[in-house]
């Protein structure tokens, strides 16, 4: 029974197309691609990445995504992970050096809480954008401008049925051609917890 991995590779192979190639085409670097023929799921830093990645390749090569997905999903196993817990030996403390001791562990307790509470609020949350250029929106003789923003490094973009994969600080860019008058243009950012953020600029060309 072949997998996802299996079949991409064999459909990019028919078409003789080499992964540089397809590196350049899908805008998905070489290692990656090579990771999803593979099935070496361990490269990826999310699934969401993977679901991503899998559909833009998926497109490209000409086979439905939706196909690909579900190849994709039949066949992936989450890994689990496990988390062992070392037991504190018993400490004795002086009358003396409690106050430090329970001031200490109080100020430890308390970051602990302030920094889950600030994961769980990034695991609900959906991703931040923030659009870094053009910070004006009129412009003149131009025929294009290059939007770049900045969000979670493991989101995926969509834009105009296009998607965009961050880079390792998180930054993207997109060409966006204009034309006479108002352009709009939409992206949706799905971030690594699922959440989706809908983001819409407006440019005049005079």
């Amino acid at each position: 029974m072949l997998t996802v991995g299996q079949i991409l590779s064999n459909i990019r192979k028919e078409k003789n197309i080499a992964l540089k190639d397809a590196e350049r085409q899908t805008r998905i670097r070489k290692r990656y691609l090579a990771a999803i023929e593979q099935e070496n799921w361990s490269l990826f830093t999310s699934r969401v990445y993977i679901a991503g990645a899998i559909k833009t390749y998926a497109s490209f090569l000409g086979l439905d995504p939706a196909k690909a997905m579900a190849y994709f999903r039949r066949d992936y196993e989450k890994k689990e992970s496990t988390t062992f817990k070392k037991r504190l030996p018993r400490l004795q403390f002086l009358p003396e050096s409690k106050k430090m001791v329970i001031g200490a562990l109080s100020t430890v307790f308390l970051l602990f809480v302030f920094y889950f509470g600030y994961q769980i609020n990034q695991f609900v949350s959906p991703p931040e954008v923030q659009i870094i250029t053009p910070e004006k929106r009129i412009f003149r003789n131009l025929e294009k401008i290059t939007v770049v923003g900045v969000t979670q490094k493991e989101s995926v973009i969509t834009i105009f049925n296009e998607t965009i994969f961050p880079n390792e600080q998180g930054i993207f860019t997109y060409d966006f051609p204009l034309k006479k008058g108002a352009n709009t243009l939409q992206m949706s950012v799905e971030g690594p917890n699922g959440k989706v953020t809908n983001k819409t600029l407006q440019f005049t060309l005079e």
